[in-house]
């Protein structure tokens, strides 16, 4: 699969942010999960900042959200793309996955002439 996908996957590498979305409704949801992330290790883009997405929330019952860790960063988003729940928490966690990205690299100040 990765060999058919090559020239997609490599493009992956330029990413500043990789939405990393699971099927919540899967039971083999984790190991999925760890199958992509060992593509991406293969790729070279295993350092790139990921947010995890779970889909499909609608049929494993679950409510949307954006689930944290213990140091208040995002965690995982929930989310249904069939119905649209948690598609606004998703816009969000974006958004401040990319403030926070300009936080820690800040763009140089212009030249002026």
């Amino acid at each position: 699969l990765v060999a058919a996908f090559r020239a997609t996957l490599e493009e992956t590498v330029r990413a500043d942010l990789l939405l990393h979305v699971v099927d919540s409704s899967s039971p083999g949801r984790a190991r999925e999960a760890e199958d992509v992330d060992k593509v991406l290790a293969e790729i070279g883009a295993d350092a790139i900042p990921q947010l995890a997405v779970w889909n499909k929330i609608d049929l494993s019952r679950l409510g949307p959200a954006v689930e944290r860790d213990e140091y208040g960063r995002i965690s995982r988003v929930l989310v249904s793309a069939r119905t649209g729940a948690g598609l606004g928490e998703l816009r969000g966690a974006v958004a401040e996955a990319a403030q926070a990205r300009q936080a820690r690299n800040p763009s140089p100040e212009p030249i002026s002439l």
